[in-house]
């Protein structure tokens, strides 16, 4: 049985297809550490994955493994998964959320064009979250969007910005309630009302710890300038 590790999360994993262990592969673990839990993915579980007999089940089996894990990680480890793209500069994460088609892959490839080796991609789709001695940390994932850009690496989030799409460049502190609703649409929602507390509670130190962006922006290289300067307080430094 394959043993992984992904958020500093140790885990056996029983597969029926070999897509994940290709996924995962360089999240293999091969230390002396227990697995914090052991998994089987049924074809119960795959099954409540599939919304259309378009997706192949090796695929949907990708899929559940995902959800055990997020579920272990809220329950256990005060993580979360959060639907954005993930970039880290000089030890710091910026994290870059939108509904899908928006740009954010897109900003974050700019950054990396305007920031060169400073910059590293710590995932472009489903990063995860863990708050840890009263900082939050972002993790990258082996799920890592249809672009493939992950990295096994963590840092301290800095910077959380929500974009859309506005012909001008403009970028402001975000409304904390506006946030919570975007953060709870791109997270997976626990059904048991226990958990939900959990992950409430989780977004609210979230949204209280971390600063929060709301940038319209354009496809360009001043609109990553932008926010770049601002979410990292390059601007305060040259005054």
């Amino acid at each position: 049985m394959p043993r992984y590790k992904v958020a500093d999360i140790i885990f056996d994993a029983r597969l029926n297809y070999d897509y994940v262990e290709k996924l995962c592969k360089k999240y293999e673990y091969s230390g002396l550490e227990q697995p914090h839990f052991s998994v089987s993915i049924t074809d119960e579980d795959i099954l409540n994955e599939s919304v259309s007999d378009l997706y192949p089940k090796w695929y949907l089996e990708s899929l559940a493994l995902f959800r055990k894990l997020c579920e272990y990680a809220l329950n256990n480890a005060d993580g979360l998964v959060f639907h954005s793209s993930a970039i880290m500069v000089d030890g710091n994460a910026y994290l870059f959320t939108a509904p899908s088609g928006t740009g954010k892959s897109t900003h974050t490839r700019l950054w990396r064009e305007m920031l060169g080796d400073r910059a590293v991609m710590v995932n472009d789709d489903k990063p995860l979250i863990r708050y840890e001695n009263g900082e939050f940390y972002i993790y990258g994932t082996p799920w890592n969007g249809k672009h493939h850009l992950d990295t096994d690496c963590k840092a301290k989030i800095k910077a959380i910005c929500h974009i859309y799409q506005n012909k001008e460049n403009v970028i402001c502190k975000a409304d904390k309630n506006k946030m919570l609703v975007t953060i709870l649409n791109q997270t997976i929602r626990p059904k048991d009302i226990s958990s939900m507390d959990k992950l409430l509670g989780l977004i609210d130190k979230l949204l209280t710890t971390v600063d929060i962006y709301s940038l319209g922006c354009n496809i360009s290289r001043e609109a990553a300038e932008l926010s770049f300067n601002t979410m990292s307080g390059a601007n305060k430094n040259e005054n």
